[in-house]
């Protein structure tokens, strides 16, 4: 039996908001086992969503209507045994219902710490203030459409792995394993290193992806362009400066802001080179990719890297789903610190993945709350010019992966099927 999906429907009282909140952890909460956990689950996400200021325990359980109840959530989130995978696969099954999906977006995001004895602080560079700083390093995949961005799965990067890039693709990988996870296109930031162990395992859950790369990432270039370039190993940013003479105007728009964007882009076919397995080289069949630079402005060096095994896929329909990156950049981070996603007090690997999964619910409730405000408004003023067809308060319902299978043949990539059922 698949995740519980709810139906949300336009609520006709004051308290629209508290309902809308119960409709969402209704769905969300339904994998866990006892009703006391459920409902625990429910006033911890009411009280990220009311409670001002820094999300302690003490702050969630009083803002959730309980005074004496700071030591029951701790518990609840840190000693407990829940498992917060399935509640990270229902919210993803509840968004993939309400939304029109059209990817998957793998971001980093820093936890500052002032101790050392949380699980996963090391010192570390911090790319957002250019410093360095005590902390977490932590990735999310964020289910995006058009107009919403919400937080469905993380990873936290422990001082033993190898590199960021494998983390971040094991925030996607603990969901993929379920097989439940809508085969969208994967945006994911591999920029700090280790991108050749990404695609692999994304292929093998069946994602396309869209990868954007550090310029020294190894490639081996096997597109005629530039026959030769094809016969060593060389490095993303010099296969792109090479290939300047192909770069090419590209033009898209932002569907959710109705904004238009302008740009050159150079794109080449390439591989990834062979890894070295001790005195022998290891055999596998190496995937075709597409290394594609991004410039703003042609004067300059290009800004971005980027490698897709979405070969045939238009420039402009790469660049619109890298733009969907840069969203989550420009200001929906915002929204999850407002539900205290950094604020985790304990220091237990546990309590910190089961803290950020009520968080992202919590940020499920208010995205979605704000595009039921936007839609009420437009509503309004079409009823108001005599035009209101009556369109449901969640405008999309699946069929998110459609606009990519048509633009570049991929029915496989981005399978319309919803593997959701009630």
């Amino acid at each position: 039996m698949g995740p519980q999906l709810v139906q949300f429907t336009r609520p006709q009282s004051s308290r629209a908001g508290r309902d809308a909140v119960s409709a969402l952890c209704q769905g969300v909460f339904e994998p866990l086992p006892r009703a006391d956990q459920r409902r625990k689950a429910e006033l911890y996400v009411r009280g990220l969503l009311t409670a001002r200021g820094r999300k302690t325990m003490r702050n969630i359980a009083a803002h959730a209507g309980m005074p004496a109840g700071e030591q029951s959530l701790h518990h609840f989130i840190s000693c407990s045994t829940w498992d917060w995978r399935p509640v990270r696969v229902n919210l993803a099954a509840q968004l993939d219902a309400l939304l029109n999906l059209r990817a998957w977006v793998v971001k980093p995001m820093v936890i500052p710490k002032s101790g050392a004895h949380s699980v996963g602080v090391e010192r570390r560079f911090d790319a957002g203030s250019g410093h360095m700083v005590t902390g977490q390093q932590a990735f999310g995949m964020w289910a995006v459409s058009e107009e919403t961005s919400v937080p469905v799965s993380w990873a936290l990067h422990l001082p033993d792995e190898t590199t960021l890039a494998g983390c971040a693709a094991r925030a996607v990988l603990d969901l993929a394993e379920t097989r439940t996870l809508p085969r969208l296109p994967v945006v994911v930031d591999a920029v700090e290193g280790g991108a050749e162990t990404v695609p692999a395992h994304l292929a093998a859950a069946g994602l396309p992806f869209l990868m954007e790369v550090a310029p020294g990432t190894p490639v081996q270039v096997t597109d005629p362009q530039l026959p030769g370039a094809a016969a060593e190993v060389s490095t993303a940013g010099h296969v792109v400066d090479v290939a300047g003479a192909l770069r090419r105007p590209v033009r898209y728009e932002d569907r959710g802001d109705r904004s238009v964007h302008t740009g050159f882009v150079a794109a080449l076919r390439v591989e990834l080179p062979e890894p070295a397995a001790g005195p022998r080289r290891r055999t596998r069949t190496r995937r075709p990719l597409l290394l594609v630079g991004e410039w703003t402005d042609a004067r300059r060096r290009p800004e971005r890297y980027w490698l897709t095994d979405m070969v045939t896929a238009p420039p402009a329909l790469l660049m619109r789903l890298a733009h969907l990156s840069r969203r989550i950049e420009s200001g929906a981070t915002d929204q999850s610190d407002r539900v205290g996603m950094r604020d985790f007090e304990g220091r237990s690997f546990q309590g910190w993945h089961r803290h950020v999964t009520l968080a992202s619910a919590a940020h499920a409730a208010a995205a979605l709350n704000a595009r039921q405000s936007e839609v009420r408004q437009t509503e309004r003023m079409a009823a108001a010019g005599g035009a209101w067809s009556g369109a449901p308060v969640f405008a999309g319902g699946g069929g998110g992966g459609q606009g990519l299978a048509a633009a570049t043949g991929f029915g496989g990539y981005a399978s319309a099927a919803r593997r959701c059922s009630a």
